[in-house]
């Protein structure tokens, strides 16, 4: 009765009311705790992928700047892309320090890298500095010192992928503690999920409960217990909404994120793991649909693990509890790929997060490539050096201290690197009397870009005395004036140009020689034969009659000597005067010309019965007075030594042939050429004797035979060459002879 009486009275109902009203309160503050665990815990998921997007797009801003200056250096490309990117990168610092401000570990790391952000950013404002000055691949010159421009470059890039090489260490220890947060993250995750439902559960019996014990309590609050209910169903959906968020930050990761469960034999040792989820990376990476390998074997589907190392990593970390990390190569639908795994021990299995190093690999091959092409390039630039007598340097004016070439050093006849090469050691070597010229090499103050050339001499142990010329070009290096540039020996050079002026003031005086016997040869020589042929015309108008005719007859050998002498002083005098002659080209009709030489020697061919054909004659250019005597020489050579009793036959013909066609050796100047051909049948003569009939003097018959002084086929020789042509000869004995000219078309 009084159990009765106590749970129908009213006290009992309102202190049951109080207590399931305290205990909902209480299971409904668990469950919005438990839902709140569960948003910041995804929170927090969503912060560290963030985090490891911006490292990894950091770690692709240092590997880019890199590129950008490695192309730079071999394609002479010219461009501010290296700027923009240091920019960038400047950016995403900002972006990871933010992100990292309550992880004092990282925050260190992001110094690290703000530190070697701010040190690329020097190289390229420095380089930017220097580019702009004059081209990377190009020798400049300041106070007279030349540098290998090349050689600044090659080390900035050298200190360059150093620095890149730091982030990328800072970069992997940075993702292993983000791999690491993800973890630890996930499994408090996991246990979230877990708990609410739970607490949702908990929540739901309690109401249950409740409605139980107070069934009329519960039933005239109706209203309230539906809120509640309302409650739980948003927080239940909030839990699907952070769900499917985490999905998303999965999804959008380009590393393949998977948990492994272990199988264990009866001896409770691990024999594969089973695939208990993998992020849709995978099939980016390994081709495999992401449903067909969650709850697949890992051996069975990717047996290569065994044989890597990676299946006996995954047991360590396991057993351990140690974050293990491996790498390797794959081959994926016949693709080979470098991927980077770092094992993680999770609450019931471990967590693999795989990162595709290919294109890193393929960047780092490119490079070492690039550092193997670069070091070849050096040799033979060191050998070019050689071969071509000159050295290089870099002169700092501010202290005189310098970097030189090998070859710098040979030519000053010491081995490389002998001693230190400075403003005053360097000045040992230079000749007493060029010291001061040396010396305004360091004392000279150029305006920046300005270039100096100096030459002078310089003592060397084996070889004495040798002449230098120095180029150099003024730039300033971190706020440093620096004179960059060349030396060459130019001792050959000097002698060759001494040598050059001793021949030149020889044949100068040579040239007065000869100028002085034109004058005599003109008037001097000639004015007695005028004389004697004036006195003996005298003579015989006189007395002829009446002299004896034997005297008779040696006053003709001297009028025929004369005759003979006047026209031979007359010859030499226009053979000497033919490269003096600077009239101007002008067209000219070859037909037009032998017409009017057939005019002057009509006489002569009416007496010896000439005949003269030619047709299609070309139109050339030449000065017309000498191609008149080139014409008549070689026509009147045709009749004067034709055959006796055979009147003389001349075949003057002419084609236009292009250079590699002709196959006599002389130097051919212009792509095509006219042919000329004087062919005649007259007497010819020996083919040995072809090339001696165009000397001075040279005959092939006596004077009584044949008249004539031998310079008329000299003449001919000269006034072809004059015309930037050639002359030759073909004949046989007995069987005529053929005169060929090339002259030029144009």
């Amino acid at each position: 009765m009084k159990l009765k009486s106590l749970i129908g009275s009213t006290k009992t109902y309102i202190i049951l009311l109080v207590l399931a009203i305290a205990l909902l309160l209480y299971t409904v503050s668990v469950g919005y705790k438990q839902v709140n665990r569960l948003h910041k815990t995804g929170d927090l998921v969503s912060h560290t992928f963030e985090v490891q997007r911006t490292i990894v797009e950091l770690s692709s801003k240092f590997l880019e700047v890199e590129a950008i200056q490695l192309k730079k250096l071999f394609e002479a490309e010219e461009s501010n892309l290296s700027t923009i990117v240091v920019t960038e990168m400047g950016q995403s610092l900002d972006r990871l320090n933010t992100l990292t401000i309550d992880n004092d570990a990282q925050q260190e790391r992001v110094k690290a890298l703000q530190l070697l952000h701010n040190k690329i950013k020097v190289e390229i404002d420095t380089a930017t500095i220097v580019d702009a000055t004059k081209a990377p691949d190009s020798l400049e010159v300041k106070d007279s010192i030349v540098i290998n421009y090349t050689g600044l470059r090659y080390k900035r890039n050298e200190r360059i992928s150093k620095l890149v090489a730091e982030s990328q260490v800072i970069k992997d220890r940075m993702l292993a503690e983000e791999n690491y947060l993800m973890v630890s993250r996930k499994e408090e995750y996991t246990s979230q999920s877990f708990l609410t439902p739970m607490s949702s559960l908990l929540v739901a019996l309690t109401a249950l409960g409740i409605f139980l014990i107070g069934f009329i309590s519960i039933y005239k609050q109706k209203g309230e217990i539906n809120e509640v209910n309302s409650q739980v169903f948003v927080q239940n959906k909030k839990l699907q909404e952070t769900e499917e968020f985490l999905k998303g930050v999965y999804k959008s990761s380009n590393n393949v994120i998977s948990h492994f469960e272990p199988i264990l034999d009866t001896q409770k040792n691990i024999t594969d793991f089973q695939f208990r989820y993998t992020s849709n990376a995978i099939e980016k990476v390994t081709g495999s649909e992401q449903d067909d390998i969650i709850g697949g074997s890992l051996l069975e589907m990717y047996p290569m693990v065994l044989e890597n190392g990676l299946f006996v990593l995954m047991k360590e970390c396991y057993v351990s509890g140690n974050t293990q990390e491996h790498e390797s190569v794959y081959t994926f639908e016949g693709e080979k790929k470098y991927i980077f795994n770092t094992i993680v021990k999770s609450a019931n299995g471990i967590t693999n997060t795989a990162w595709d190093t290919t294109k890193i690999k393929k960047a780092e091959e490119e490079l070492k490539k690039l550092n193997e092409d670069l070091s070849l390039q050096n040799t033979i630039f060191k050998e070019a050096e050689n071969v071509a007598g000159v050295g290089s340097f870099i002169w700092y004016l501010d202290d005189g201290t310098a970097t030189v070439s090998d070859n710098f050093y040979r030519i000053l006849g010491v081995e490389p690197n002998s001693f230190e090469v400075t403003f005053s050691s360097y000045k040992e070597f230079v000749h007493p009397e060029d010291v001061a010229i040396f010396e305004s090499i360091g004392a000279n103050i150029e305006e920046k870009g300005a270039s100096t050339v100096f030459a002078y001499r310089v003592f060397t142990k084996a070889k004495g005395i040798k002449h230098l010329d120095l180029k150099g070009k003024y730039v300033e290096i971190d706020n440093r004036p620096v004179s960059v540039g060349i030396v060459q020996d130019i001792t050959s050079r000097v002698e060759k140009d001494r040598a050059l002026i001793e021949s030149y003031e020889k044949l100068k005086i040579s040239n007065e020689e000869l100028e002085s016997f034109n004058r005599v040869a003109s008037h001097d020589l000639q004015e007695p034969l005028r004389k004697i042929q004036m006195f003996i015309s005298r003579i015989e108008d006189d007395g002829e009659k009446g002299m004896p005719v034997g005297i008779q007859n040696y006053f003709g050998k001297i009028k025929d000597g004369t005759f003979r002498m006047r026209e031979l002083i007359q010859n030499l005098l226009s053979y000497s005067r033919i490269d003096k002659i600077n009239s101007k080209f002008e067209n000219i009709s070859l037909s037009e010309v032998v017409g009017k030489i057939e005019d002057e020697l009509s006489q002569l061919i009416k007496d010896t019965g000439t005949s003269i054909s030619y047709d299609n004659l070309p139109d050339i250019q030449g000065i017309p007075f000498k191609i008149e005597q080139l014409c008549t020489n070689l026509i009147s050579n045709s009749i004067k030594y034709g055959k006796s009793g055979v009147a003389p036959k001349i075949i003057i013909s002419a084609k236009k042939v292009r250079n590699s066609e002709i196959v006599e050796n002389f130097s051919k100047t212009t792509e095509y050429y006219y042919k000329i051909s004087f062919a005649d049948n007259g007497i010819g003569f020996e083919p040995e004797f072809a090339s001696n009939i165009f000397e001075v003097f040279q005959r092939l018959h006596s004077k009584n035979e044949y008249s004539g002084t031998g310079i008329g086929l000299s003449i001919c020789k000269k006034i072809v060459e004059k015309h930037n042509g050639y002359i030759h000869a073909i004949g046989k004995k007995d069987q005529g002879s053929t005169f060929v000219i090339y002259l030029p078309v144009n």
